[in-house]
């Protein structure tokens, strides 16, 4: 075998050394390129992976939104009526009927608007807390006025005024959450 490699010219091994060497360099220039070519594949699949994560969380804050907007127009939708019973314009079972009948359709889903918020809004629930807080002291006087509605005090004038400067209250914070939630999903 040693015979046969001596008796090749050297013409042929310059010849098979180019050949081999041409070989070597495509390879590396395949190499290369399939080294570039995946860190551009992994650097798209990345963006769009960004892409779509941004896309999920503005149409969720999007829905946040529209939750927010329903359940603050039938808050306030109750308190119009409420100061009605307060007058004395209505009584107090046909201010829950007219609640009832409203409610039907316009179901709130607080689970939902909370897993929005602790999912794609933390920082918006120092907010949402001041308007629940609100809320509540919204409920407060809603509830002293049942209770002195039930003990046969029909009329509810008392309690129109701290009613008012409460929801007033509460519709501030509800304006502070939704201006904040609309900037929050324009930047997403």
């Amino acid at each position: 075998m040693l015979e046969i490699l001596k008796s090749v010219d050297l013409k042929s091994w310059i010849g098979l050394a180019g050949v081999l060497l041409g070989a070597l360099l495509g390879l590396i220039g395949v190499f290369l390129a399939n080294r570039s070519n995946l860190s551009r594949l992994q650097l798209q699949l990345e963006n769009e992976r960004q892409r779509h994560h941004f896309q999920v969380k503005r149409e969720k804050l999007e829905e946040l939104y529209v939750l927010l907007s329903h359940w603050v127009n039938m808050f306030f939708s109750h308190y119009f009526k409420l100061t009605l019973v307060m007058k004395g314009e209505i009584d107090y079972n046909q201010y829950l009927d007219e609640i009832i009948a409203d409610g039907a359709d316009k179901k709130t889903d607080f689970k939902r608007i909370e897993m929005i918020l602790h999912i794609y809004a933390r920082e918006l629930l120092p907010t949402y807390n001041e308007v629940l807080e609100w809320r509540g002291k919204v409920n407060d006087v809603s509830a002293a006025h049942k209770a002195d509605y039930k003990q046969g005090k029909c009329n509810g004038e008392e309690y129109i005024k701290p009613y008012i400067a409460v929801h007033t209250q509460l519709e501030n914070k509800v304006e502070k959450l939704k201006s904040e939630l609309a900037e929050l999903a324009a930047n997403a």
